[in-house]
């Protein structure tokens, strides 16, 4: 185990190190949703990740949960390939503990109560802000682990790319963007499919694919106003899976957003408000049936922010959003919940020390009022050290599927609730960054079962975040550790699918025309969970070890051309029990951008 007094000595001394070497080539990211407005990453008293589209492009991940799988804290349990069922873990909470914002709008089915990953494209992805720990007291239900916010694709330029890979993989897309005076046009729109993996070999013996099309348009106008925008954004696909019974069954899945907005600075004050329809549809094809499930959120949110004083600053707004289930195979007892919210949050920073707070009621019709808060202290150690602590509540309200879907509803289910601490060290430096976070997580009102929904009367989580990145020069290292213990009170079993010990490693070289990385991501065994039908325990998912390569080259100021290779040493591993992953596999993409 890694042990808190041997991290806290290694990151002095590796800082200790570093702190008297070149000048800064740390680009300053900007955290924009962890406290609702725009702050310097550094500033934020939470764990934040920010990756910019050129991060995004670099890293070449296969898919969108691969690509999270990289960060601090974050684990995956794939039931196979692109487009099928990913569980993405945020220091140690389920997946719908995660809050998943697109483009500033809450997403997601009502029925499954989180955003499904896979087929979400990374080709429309610009921005990707990952907040480690509870943001309840400012987004409401579902933030007890964390917040992924995604900005799309916001293209100034014309960009076309290509890629093809192992298992039939191949894709293409184009964005677009045109300016008149005080508009401005943008679209992005492409196409990708896979001949896949045999997901299940004992059980299924088939490749299990998929394809999808996306498309989005939007408009900006500044006005004397404000600035105005719209968009539309629609991504429908096809994709094969394996179930637990070996049965090969196949999906249609359509998720369509349209949003206005709008921004305005009038005086002190700085405005914003967003009107919202999300829809996402689900129709899975079994062997004899066909099951649709089609979910609707209709969403406003208001927001206003001022600097009271030099040290003071201030947030509040309002929230209303309806969720509906539209359609599905079964009858559901009710089909619609209306949440209304009003929220708050101050921000005082004067010298070395800076103090947070924010607070959020909720009234949902089925369950009244929801109050929840969030506290956060930080104090500057010396010039490049900051020490930080903070304790919030949050709440996540039971899906519609938990509730009623027959044979499994339990309309007696209470919102599972939450109690967090987080204490960190950080240490930011010219040419190297590291930050020790340790945190603490009690969920009373657990969700889970097999046959049923049930409350769990308590869960606990508390683990360790240990990252380092560095650039010297042409050479750059990341290195993150995260420790978890996860337990489930009333099994006194711990929680499945969490590994004990992650560790993620990435070294990179940059020249003049080329680049190079390599990694090495470390999962501990993992407890699977209980075998439905034995009712006895699964199997520990072995510990493994996956190494990648990857390389790019500038022909020319449009032409940029990147190759790499996942599973390098082609491991035989799983995350999931009874599902296969991946071998060996490569993939080969080429960017244009017009001068």
């Amino acid at each position: 185990m890694f042990k808190p007094a041997f991290a806290a000595v290694l990151v002095a001394s590796c800082c200790s190190a570093a702190a008297d070497t070149t000048e800064d080539t740390n680009l300053e990211h900007i955290s924009i949703y962890a406290n609702r407005t725009a702050t310097p990453q550094q500033d934020v008293l939470a764990s934040v990740t920010v990756l910019e589209r050129d991060d995004i492009v670099a890293r070449q991940a296969n898919d969108l949960p691969a690509l999270l799988a990289q960060l601090p804290g974050i684990n995956l349990s794939r039931d196979g390939g692109r487009g099928q069922n990913s569980s993405v873990y945020i220091r140690g909470g389920n997946t719908g503990h995660t809050l998943v914002i697109i483009d500033g709008v809450r997403s997601g089915s009502a029925t499954l109560g989180y955003k499904t990953l896979s087929m979400l494209p990374l080709e429309l992805i610009e921005r990707i802000e990952v907040v480690r720990g509870p943001r309840a007291a400012w987004y409401g239900s579902d933030a007890l682990s964390g917040v992924i916010a995604i900005t799309t694709r916001r293209s100034n330029t014309v960009e076309l790319n290509a890629n093809v890979g192992s298992d039939g993989q191949a894709g293409t897309d184009i964005s677009l963007s045109h300016t008149v005076d005080q508009l401005t046009l943008r679209a992005t729109a492409g196409a990708s499919r896979a001949d896949g993996y045999n997901v299940q070999p004992t059980q299924d013996p088939d490749r299990d694919g998929y394809n999808q099309k996306f498309v989005k348009v939007a408009a900006d106008y500044q006005s004397a106003l404000g600035l105005w925008s719209a968009q539309a954004d629609v991504n429908s696909g096809f994709y094969q899976f394996d179930t637990d019974f070996g049965s090969e069954d196949e999906a249609d899945t359509l998720s369509r957003a349209y949003l206005l907005g709008w921004q305005h600075q009038l005086g002190q004050w700085q405005h914003q408000a967003q009107l919202s329809r999300n829809l996402d549809s689900d129709a899975t094809f079994g062997p004899d049936s066909r099951s649709p499930f089609v979910t609707e959120r209709d969403e406003f949110n208001y927001q206003a922010a001022t600097d009271i004083t030099d040290a003071l600053s201030f947030v509040g707004g309002v929230n209303w959003y309806q969720e509906q289930v539209d359609q599905s195979a079964t009858a559901y007892e009710e089909t619609s919940r209306i949440n209304r919210a009003i929220f708050a949050g101050f921000n005082y920073q004067y010298s070395v020390l800076q103090l947070e707070a924010a607070i959020r009621r909720d009234l949902v019709n089925q369950y009244g009022g929801q109050n929840t808060w969030q506290l956060a202290a930080g104090y500057q150690l010396a010039e490049h050290w900051l020490i930080r602590a903070s304790r919030g509540s949050a709440f996540k309200l039971p899906t519609f599927n938990e509730l009623y879907y027959p044979g499994f509803a339990n309309p007696d289910l209470q919102p599972q609730e939450s109690i967090s601490d987080e204490v960190a060290l950080v240490y930011q430096g010219d040419v190297l960054t590291a930050e020790l976070a340790w945190f603490d997580r009690d969920v009373t009102n657990l969700i889970q079962g097999v046959q049923q929904a049930e409350n769990v009367l308590l869960a606990t989580v508390q683990g360790m975040e240990f990252t380092v990145k560095q650039q010297w020069q042409q050479y750059g290292s990341q290195f993150t550790y995260t420790w978890l213990d996860t337990e489930n009170r009333t099994s006194g079993k711990k929680l499945e699918r969490r590994p004990e010990n992650t560790v993620n490693w990435r070294g990179s070289y940059d020249a003049d025309k080329w680049s190079a990385f390599v990694t090495a991501d470390y999962q501990s065994a993992t407890y699977q969970g209980v075998d439905w039908l034995t009712g006895e325990d699964r199997p520990y998912a072995p510990a493994h070890t996956l190494w990648g390569l990857g390389a790019s080259y500038t022909v020319s100021q449009a032409l940029t051309i990147r190759a790499k290779v996942d599973n390098l040493f082609d491991k035989n591993y799983y995350t999931s029990h009874g599902y296969a992953t991946q071998g060996t596999n490569f993939g080969l993409s080429v960017s244009y951008t017009p001068q």
